[in-house]
């Protein structure tokens, strides 16, 4: 009888601590979609998906780095009616840009020409000390055999999300 009161005591130690003393806050990801297009009327080039903004166990400091995965579609599709854009001859570009305040921290950039292509890769780093404030994705075109001009659509500005 002895044994199990003396056996109790270690385990209900533990719970009062587990209780006192909450674990140790784990990385967070907060996941955002995102979408731009090339501002054209047949929107030729558009792109899609989530930014998942990476914070450190000690947030609310600004994000370390910024998870991007989605597509980008530059039209005339092959699965397209035929009537739906007719080929022009350029290919869409979309770029992502990573700002810490109003320096650029990190920049990829994809490109299709008749197709859709997937991507996933990662904007800044695993240091805090990157701090990602916001990414700005935009949408161009360029001439695939001539020379430009080329354009672009508005660059649309994602800000980190608040932590709670």
């Amino acid at each position: 009888m002895r044994r199990a009161r003396f056996a109790a005591i270690p385990a209900a130690a533990a719970a009062v601590a587990a209780l006192a003393f909450p674990a140790v806050a784990h990385a967070a990801v907060i996941t955002r979609p995102f979408a731009a297009d090339s501002g054209d009327s047949c929107r030729y080039g558009s792109t899609e998906g989530t930014l998942g903004w990476q914070y450190g166990p000690a947030s609310p400091l600004p994000a370390a780095g910024v998870a991007v995965s989605g597509k980008l579609a530059d039209r005339p599709l092959p699965s397209d009616p035929a009537a739906v854009c007719r080929d022009d001859g350029y290919s869409s570009t979309v770029t992502f840009v990573a700002y810490a305040g109003g320096a650029e921290v990190g920049r990829q950039s994809r490109t299709a020409d008749n197709a859709t292509t997937s991507f996933a890769f990662i904007l800044g780093g695993t240091s805090a000390a990157t701090g990602i404030s916001s990414v700005v994705v935009q949408v161009c075109r360029t001439p695939v055999v001539t020379l430009p001009p080329s354009y672009c659509g508005k660059p649309v500005t994602y800000l980190a999300p608040p932590v709670a």
